[in-house]
């Protein structure tokens, strides 16, 4: 198996923790409503996944949980709420600190365009690939060749790094060499094992 040339990272769960209940708290005081209200806005009418997929802008999304809730929430609220919630994991970032200078980097997540500016201030200088940039989410193997298109890197070259197993098997249906890791130990043990660190 070819040694990889390029590193796909998931953020939520493998580079950060991210707590959901916290994010829908604080945006649901921004929103004036209780939690149930706003987590039936997102789930139950499926716009938070349509806003994942590109589907839907941010604009379009506040405008829809705005007409839903009547509410007023800007993009500041949505991205204030996800910062409080979303918590790196300083030890695996730093991980990231000892890849080859040759090696291409970029996280791929499933998040919309609000979340995006977060992400972005969480990891500077550092490439995130968003679902809704992509216009498909993980695991669909598609993807993982928008990700590899993106990044102008062959699947076969790439290696991908998810802490969930579907998304592994997603990456591998397409191509890319996959592994799971969990915290920054599993991480750079896999990385050494794919001679991937200086």
């Amino acid at each position: 198996m070819p040694v990889p040339h390029a590193l796909l990272l998931d953020f939520d769960g493998l580079l950060a923790d991210y707590d959901h209940r916290r994010f829908l708290l604080q945006l649901a005081d921004a929103a004036g409503c209780d939690t149930v209200q706003l987590d039936t806005a997102l789930r139950s009418e499926r716009i938070e996944l349509a806003h994942a997929r590109g589907e839907l802008d941010g604009v379009q999304l506040l405008q829809a949980l705005n007409s839903r809730l009547g509410a007023s929430l800007q993009a500041s609220d949505w991205q204030r709420a996800r910062l409080a919630a979303t918590s790196v994991r300083r030890d695996c970032v730093s991980v990231l600190d000892q890849l080859r200078a040759d090696v291409r980097l970029a996280v791929l997540t499933n998040n919309g365009l609000l979340t995006l500016p977060v992400l972005q201030q969480l990891l500077p200088d550092r490439t995130v690939l968003c679902s809704a940039m992509l216009g498909v989410r993980k695991p669909d193997p598609a993807a993982y060749h928008a990700a590899c298109s993106a990044l102008q890197c062959d699947p076969a070259r790439t290696l991908f790094v998810d802490h969930l197993f579907r998304n592994v098997q997603g990456a591998r249906a397409a191509g890319l060499q996959s592994d799971t890791a969990y915290h920054a130990q599993s991480l750079r043990r896999l990385l050494r094992r794919q001679h991937l660190l200086r």
